[in-house]
């Protein structure tokens, strides 16, 4: 008998599917939530060392300067993202016109674009680094601000996409009836469409700031090509390089003290913004008839576009491919060695979490959609959430932590199962978010059919469930993969010895091999592409046999 068949004679019996969903929650408690908020539990086991941090008032102003350009960074790139996301996702939902299709596709490019990469990019195109030669703006910002722009690019899309889906599921009809009661565009869409609009900024507004929050690698780049690595510092960029800072014997407690500091008032600050905007009201109950048909007609709406449109190119995908201007240049010696065998290894830790999260986050995915009204669904679904707004830098001390304690040696072997771990713990919630959303869309009752023709659970599963969200299933590893794909602060804090891709770039960063370092990035975001492009193809192709 073959392991499907034998799956699914087993998915008949009520004790089995117990016995796998119960598999599954240990395997998510023991793998993914108690490793990742270790680090808490050893702020009292250590307290000692952690008690002379905070006396020492040097290294205290430290912790709170990088806590304090972390938490305000975040919310500075979190809020421009709202304010040039809303008419980006009208736009690409509502607006039909040429060239729509393109600008959709150009929208996800940053997120191919590991963030190491982007950090390159960025600090070329805006500043004027030292040791390379190809002109940029010249513009001499400061960290602050350069990091602003720099985060900007990677979370606005995850803006965009958590508006765009949110407004697809509003019926335009309310609108128009609205203006068929005389009632401006401007007006409809405020009083009728922006209050429907919370899920979605909720949605986008705790993936833009967690991801804002957990970047590392292109932080620290975008630091390193400035010259203000050493005295500009974010929580990640501070955990990153306590060791070599402090000493490893001295770095202990003050890792600890703002790994948890950063988990801390990251959960506290979220549940405070989700409780605040689901509770937001805009206010509906004035109008302005003569200000709301200014708005929405002659050139405001066309000024509105063309400056979204303008936003995007300008601050988000010129800077993105800015890299490619070493291409201008004479070709830099790349160890085609070193550079593959870290590209094989990053395939491989993302490849190994990817199929993790799928087979053990869509029974979580399946359970939390059909019963969220339970008091074990409602805990997990925000459990769920908790890897995701941890800082991943702060996440991957809190894992070196735990394991640490059952191993001890320098095998390389061990140290890249680690990583593997790290990387499910930050990356299992997007591909469960991603299933959770289209299961509670799917008609339960085609599974119910299903069973009563004499379906098994497993092949209702597999023959009607799994068809309609498989588009969900694959968007939520290609997320899930790209995520992996970019991540240097968890990776860095795990170990050091395993050198994915951006490692490995963030160390010819270091050696001030800015040349090797570009073109090593070049190659990879040609690499992501083709991969990118090959799994639509196959999507594609999949929707029209379909």
């Amino acid at each position: 008998m073959s392991l499907l068949k034998k799956i699914n004679e087993m998915s008949d019996s009520r004790r089995s599917r117990k016995a796998w969903f119960g598999a599954v929650c240990v395997v998510f408690l023991t793998l993914i939530i108690i490793p990742s908020i270790f680090v808490v539990f050893r702020l009292f086991t250590d307290w000692s060392s952690v008690d002379g941090v905070i006396a020492d008032g040097a290294t205290m102003g430290v912790i709170k300067g990088a806590l304090f350009n972390s938490f305000s960074i975040a919310f500075i790139v979190t809020v421009i993202d709202v304010i040039v996301g809303i008419p980006m996702a009208w736009l690409l939902v509502r607006k039909h016109f040429q060239g729509k299709r393109y600008l959709d596709t150009l929208m996800d490019m940053p997120l191919a674009f590991p963030t190491a990469v982007l950090g390159i990019s960025v600090v070329m195109f805006w500043g004027a680094p030292e040791g390379i030669d190809i002109p940029g703006l010249g513009l001499n910002l400061s960290p602050y601000a350069m990091l602003i722009l720099l985060h900007t690019i990677f979370t606005y899309p995850y803006m965009v996409r958590s508006l765009s889906a949110i407004l697809e599921q509003i019926e335009p009809n309310y609108e128009t009836a609205a203006m068929t009661l005389s009632a401006s565009r401007f007006t409809a869409v405020r009083t009728i469409t922006l209050p429907l609009f919370r899920a979605g900024l909720v949605t986008g507004f705790i993936l833009c700031f967690a991801r804002s929050l957990s970047e590392t690698g292109g932080t620290y780049i975008a630091l390193k090509m400035m010259g203000v690595q050493s005295t500009f510092f974010t929580g990640p960029t501070f955990i990153n390089d306590a060791k070599s800072l402090l000493g490893p014997d001295s770095a202990m407690g003050p890792m600890i003290l703002i790994s948890v500091l950063m988990i801390v008032l990251a959960i506290a600050l979220l549940v405070a913004a989700r409780l605040m905007m689901v509770r937001l009201k805009i206010p509906t109950s004035r109008v302005w008839p003569q200000f709301g048909r200014r708005l929405s007609r002659g050139t405001v709406p066309k000024i509105k576009d063309a400056l979204s449109i303008a936003f995007l190119l300008v601050i988000v995908l010129i800077p993105s491919f800015y890299i490619f201007a070493f291409l201008t240049q004479p070709v830099a010696a790349v160890d085609y060695g070193a550079l593959l065998s870290s590209i094989g290894l990053s395939f491989l830790v993302a490849g190994a979490a990817v199929v993790f999260d799928i087979v053990f986050g869509i029974p979580m995915a399946l359970y939390i959609a059909r019963n969220r009204r339970t008091v074990l669904g409602k805990m997990l679904d925000e459990a769920v959430n908790v890897p995701l707004i941890i800082p991943t830098t702060a996440l991957g001390f809190s894992l070196a932590l735990f394991w640490g304690m059952f191993y001890s040696g320098d095998s390389t072997a061990v140290f890249t199962a680690m990583v593997i771990l790290g990387h499910i713990s930050f990356t299992y919630p997007l591909v469960v978010r991603n299933i959770i959303g289209a299961v509670e869309e799917a008609d339960a009752s085609y599974e119910e059919v299903a069973m009563t023709l004499g379906a098994k659970p497993f092949q209702a599963f597999s023959k009607v469930l799994v068809p309609i969200i498989k588009s969900s299933i694959i968007a939520g590893a290609i997320l899930s993969f790209t995520r992996s794909l970019g991540e240097t602060g968890a990776t860095t804090s795990i170990s050091g010895a395993v050198k994915t891709v951006p490692v490995y770039i963030m160390d010819l960063v270091n050696k001030d091999s800015y040349a090797e370092a570009a073109m090593c990035s070049i190659i990879l975001i040609v690499i992501c592409f083709i991969l990118i492009f090959a799994v639509r193809m196959i999507i594609n192709r999949g929707e029209r046999h379909a």
